[in-house]
């Protein structure tokens, strides 16, 4: 049996021209790992918007980092609560994609509804998810 694995999620203010985003935007974990969702001198509040059928939603407290297991298979959503509308979020494979088509239908509506800048952001997750559909 392996052992869960610890990843680390940053939230990012300032980088090189681009703000208000998580690094890595994309990650793909095992069932039974966790994630920390760092956050340090802003008041982000990490939260799932979308999780497979089962799984736990989480919401960080203001300004504070939160530790979140993932137990069930498939596609996770995030964002920052306070700063979605500039396209802070990001997305959790866990395991096999076992709900992807519903992530991306859900996904495609969100960013349009909640995003007010950079909505084309994650797009490339699942452009990527397309090419290699089947292989997953």
């Amino acid at each position: 049996m392996a052992l869960a694995e610890v990843h680390e999620v940053q939230g990012i203010n300032y980088r090189k021209y681009e703000s208000m985003f998580f690094e890595p935007q994309f990650l793909r974990v095992e069932p039974g790992d966790s994630v920390v969702f760092v956050v340090e001198d802003f008041d982000h509040q990490p939260q799932s918007v979308f999780i497979p059928e089962g799984a736990d939603h989480w919401k960080a407290e203001k300004g504070k980092s939160i530790t979140v297991e993932l137990n069930r298979e498939g596609v996770y959503i995030y964002d920052c609560a306070y700063h979605n509308v500039m396209g802070m979020a990001g997305v959790i494979l866990v395991g096999r994609p076992v709900n992807s088509e519903e992530a991306q239908l859900f996904f495609k509506q969100y960013k349009n509804k909640t995003f007010a800048m950079n909505k084309d952001r994650l797009d490339a997750i699942w452009e990527r998810w397309g090419q290699s559909k089947g292989t997953e």
